[in-house]
C-alpha cells in the first residue's frame, strides 16, 4: 500500500491521517465551518476590440468566496481577446497567462492564496508561483473569450485576503491592467454545541480503522454517545440545527459506525447510554466502521429526560446540552496494483483520492502520476477540475507511490449543460411582471464549484424555442451552492420585448461551453400587472376522524393557478361557521405539506406539477380563538395564508375562486 499522509477538506477543516496506523488522529484541528460564494460579477456590455497586437479586456468573473481555514475553492475569470493577435497554447511569445500583480501580492510576486509550492507559495496547481492560470483552450482568437480557472487555498488565520491578477503573453508583453482582484474572506470557526468534542477537524480513514476523540464536560452527570450522518448538520439555512427527517422532535441518529472503546473499555455499539466522565471531566472514545463511504460525526449530549435521544425544537435546535466531533469518512481499502476501469463515486481533491461506485477501492494520485482525458495528456490541476462523480476512468494503478500510475478519463460527465427554465413574473416584489426568473438545474454528476455563464439575447422570433445562433451576451457568472444541484437567478426590470437565455458550463481543458437553453419569454407592452397566486379548488379529500370536523388524519388539497414554491414553514388561518379560528401550519411537528411532483387531477381537472398543495393533518390545528363548539366544524373557510408562488408572490386569498374546505366540497 502507499505509506503517506492523507488529508481531507470538509467544511474547510483539514485532518492528516497516517494510513498505516490503526487509530487516526487529527493534526491542527479547526472547528466545524460552513463556506459560501458570493454572486458573480457581470462583464461590460461593450469591450474594446481589434486593437493592434496583444490585448485583453476583463469579461466577468465568479463570486468572491467566504472560506474556512485551509479550504480550497475554484475561481473563474473571463478575458476577452481585444487585440489583433491570437493566443496560442504551448507557444512561447503567444500563450496567455494570468500573473500576480500590484498591489497585492505585487508584480510577479508569490501569493499566500496559491502557487506551485515554490517561493513560499502553497501548492494549488498554478503553473508557477507567480502565474495564476494558463489559457485553457489551444487557441483564443481575436473577439473570443478565454475562461481562466485556478484554485485558491484559504490561509489558516481568519481575515480578508486579496489577490490581484493581470493577463500577459509569456515572453512578449503584459496586457491591460483592469485592477482585477480576488477577495477571499477566511471566517472564524462555527461553534457546534455547548460540549467541546476534539478533534473538530475532518479526517478520513480506511474501513476497519478507527479515530479517537475526547469530550470535555462541565457540571455533573453522565452523557450519551451517538452518531449522526455528516449531512445532518447543519439542518437549517442559517448554519445550525440537526436534521429531524421524521419530525418526531428527535435528532436523526446513525448506526453506520460503532464506539469501539469508551474510557478505555471495549464497547462495540452505535449508541452508548450514560457514560460518566473521568476525574478530569473528560470522556474518551474511539470510533470505527465497516461501511465504506460512511461519513459521520460523533454526537455527545446530556439526555436530560432519559429517552435515549437528543430532543430538538421545531426549528431543529437541540434543547439539551450537546456537541459534535469532527467528521470522519470511512473510505474503501486502497486499490491493488493493476488495470482497473472505475466509475467514480466520491472525490477529494484536497486529499488527492477518489473512490469507486462499488465502494470496493480508493485510488490515490499525486503529481508524479500521469493524467489524460481520452488519451490526451492533461495536468494534475486540469484532472482535478474535471473529475466528478459518475465519470469513467481507466486506471493503470501502482500501489507503491514510487511508481507512477496513469489515470485516463474516458467518460467525463462533470460539465454537462444544465436545464434552464425561464419564467416572466414580478420576482422583486414590484407591481409589474418585468422580471425573468431562471431556474437552473445541473446534472447530479456535474462537478461542484462550476462558474456557469448566464447569457441573454433579445429575440424577434415568434416560436417558443430559443435559437442557439442568437446574439447572446453574458449577464453574469453564477455558482450553484455545494450540496445542491439547482439555483435561481433573477434578471430584473427588463424593457418591453422578447428574450432568450442560455446557461453554460466551460470545459477547463478545451475551453468549449456546453449550453442549456430556456424557452422564449416576453415582457408585454405595457408590462402586465403582478398576478399573485389564487386558489382554483380547495377541498378536504380524506376525512379520517370525525366526519363533522377538520381534525387529525384529514387531507386537504388546494389547487392554485400558478406554480408554487415549497410550502415548508408556510401557514393559513381558517374559521368555521361557529367562530372557531385556527392555524394550519406546515411545520415538522404539525402538518405535512407537499406539492405535486407531476400532473394531478382534482375535481375532474388536471393540474400541472407544483400547483396542487396537499396538507396532511398530523395534529389538530392549534386554536387561536374558540367558537361555540369545540374543534373546527366542517366546512371551514380560509381567511388568510402566506403560501407563495415561485417568484415569491403570496396567495391572494380574497381573489381566489375557492377557499372553502369541505367534505364533500
Amino acid at each position: 500500500m502507499r505509506w503517506l499522509l492523507i488529508a481531507l477538506t470538509l467544511c474547510g477543516s483539514v485532518a492528516f491521517v497516517d494510513a498505516s496506523a490503526p487509530v487516526a488522529r487529527a493534526a491542527q484541528p479547526t472547528a466545524s465551518c460552513t463556506s459560501s460564494v458570493g454572486p458573480g460579477i457581470a462583464p461590460p456590455s461593450n469591450p474594446p476590440s481589434g486593437i493592434p497586437g496583444f490585448h485583453a479586456a476583463w469579461y466577468g468573473q465568479s463570486g468572491y468566496p467566504t472560506l474556512c481555514p485551509g479550504e480550497r475553492s475554484t475561481a473563474t475569470v473571463a478575458y476577452y481577446n481585444s487585440g489583433s493577435f491570437g493566443w496560442v497554447r504551448g507557444r512561447m511569445g503567444e500563450m496567455a497567462f494570468l500573473g500576480t500583480s500590484d498591489p497585492t501580492p505585487g508584480h510577479d510576486q508569490p501569493s499566500l492564496l496559491g502557487g506551485d509550492g515554490q517561493q513560499g507559495s502553497p501548492a494549488t496547481g498554478w503553473p508557477r508561483y507567480n502565474r495564476v492560470a494558463a489559457q485553457p483552450a489551444d487557441y483564443v482568437g481575436p473577439g473570443q473569450v478565454a475562461w481562466f480557472q485556478f484554485t485558491i487555498l484559504a490561509p489558516n488565520a481568519p481575515g480578508t485576503y486579496l489577490l490581484y491578477i493581470r493577463p500577459l503573453v509569456e515572453g512578449a508583453t503584459w496586457m491591460e491592467d483592469y485592477g482585477v482582484y480576488w477577495q477571499v474572506t477566511v471566517k472564524q470557526a462555527d461553534s457546534v454545541g455547548s460540549i467541546a468534542v476534539a478533534p473538530t477537524a475532518a479526517a478520513s480513514v480506511e474501513v476497519g480503522s478507527s479515530r479517537a476523540y475526547t469530550a470535555t464536560l462541565t457540571g455533573s452527570g453522565c452523557v450519551d454517545l451517538a452518531f449522526i450522518d455528516d449531512a445532518s448538520y447543519p439542518a437549517t439555512s442559517d448554519g445550525g440545527g440537526l436534521a429531524d427527517a421524521d419530525a418526531n422532535g428527535r435528532a436523526d441518529l446513525s448506526t453506520a459506525a460503532a464506539f469501539t472503546l469508551v474510557n478505555g473499555a471495549f464497547n462495540g455499539t452505535s449508541y452508548v447510554d450514560c457514560v460518566m466522565p473521568s476525574a478530569d471531566q473528560t470522556v474518551t472514545f474511539v470510533v470505527s466502521s465497516t461501511t465504506p463511504n460512511a461519513t459521520l460525526r460523533p454526537l455527545v449530549f446530556r439526555d436530560a429526560n432519559g429517552n435515549n435521544a437528543l430532543d430538538v425544537s421545531l426549528a431543529f435546535v437541540p434543547t439539551e446540552p450537546w456537541g459534535l466531533g469532527g467528521t470522519v469518512r470511512f473510505i474503501p481499502p486502497e486499490a491493488t496494483t493493476g488495470a482497473h476501469t472505475v466509475t467514480v463515486f466520491a472525490v477529494s481533491t484536497a486529499e488527492h483520492y477518489f473512490t469507486d461506485a462499488g465502494a470496493a477501492a480508493t485510488y490515490r494520485y499525486d503529481s508524479n502520476d500521469t493524467f489524460q482525458r481520452s488519451g490526451v495528456a492533461i495536468g494534475l490541476t486540469q484532472f482535478e477540475q474535471l473529475i466528478s462523480r459518475g465519470d469513467t476512468i481507466a486506471v493503470s494503478y501502482q500501489a507503491d507511490p514510487a511508481d507512477p500510475s496513469t489515470f485516463n478519463i474516458q467518460l467525463d460527465l462533470g460539465r454537462d449543460a444544465p436545464t434552464v427554465d425561464a419564467t416572466i413574473d414580478s420576482w422583486d416584489g414590484g407591481p409589474t411582471q418585468d422580471d425573468v426568473g431562471l431556474r437552473i438545474t445541473e446534472p447530479a454528476t456535474n462537478a461542484d464549484g462550476i462558474a456557469y455563464s448566464i447569457q441573454r439575447a433579445a429575440t424577434f422570433s415568434v416560436g417558443p424555442t430559443c435559437d442557439p445562433g442568437a446574439a447572446y451576451g453574458e449577464i453574469t457568472l453564477s455558482q450553484i451552492p455545494s450540496g445542491s444541484n439547482a439555483t435561481t437567478y433573477v434578471d430584473r426590470d427588463l424593457a418591453v420585448g422578447a428574450y432568450c437565455y442560455r446557461v453554460g458550463a466551460t470545459d477547463p481543458v478545451s475551453g468549449t461551453v456546453a449550453f442549456g437553453y430556456s424557452q422564449r419569454v416576453v415582457v408585454n407592452n405595457p408590462p402586465l400587472a403582478v398576478a399573485p397566486p389564487r386558489a382554483l379548488d380547495a377541498r378536504v379529500t380524506t376525512s379520517a376522524g370525525s366526519l363533522a370536523l377538520l381534525d387529525t388524519g384529514d387531507v386537504i388539497k388546494i389547487a392554485f393557478g400558478k406554480e408554487m414554491r415549497s410550502p415548508a414553514g408556510s401557514q393559513m388561518r381558517v374559521q368555521d361557521i361557529d367562530g372557531t379560528i385556527a392555524d394550519i401550519r406546515c411545520l415538522p411537528a404539525e402538518q405535512a405539506c407537499t406539492l405535486n411532483s407531476a400532473a394531478e387531477t382534482l375535481g375532474g381537472v388536471a393540474y400541472p406539477a407544483n400547483t396542487v398543495l396537499t396538507i396532511t393533518m398530523r395534529t389538530d390545528a392549534p386554536v387561536v380563538a374558540a367558537g361555540t363548539n369545540p374543534g373546527l366544524q366542517l366546512n371551514v373557510t380560509v381567511t388568510s395564508g402566506n403560501f407563495a408562488d415561485i417568484a415569491g408572490n403570496t396567495w391572494d386569498v380574497s381573489g381566489s375562486d375557492d377557499v372553502v374546505l369541505g367534505a364533500p366540497d
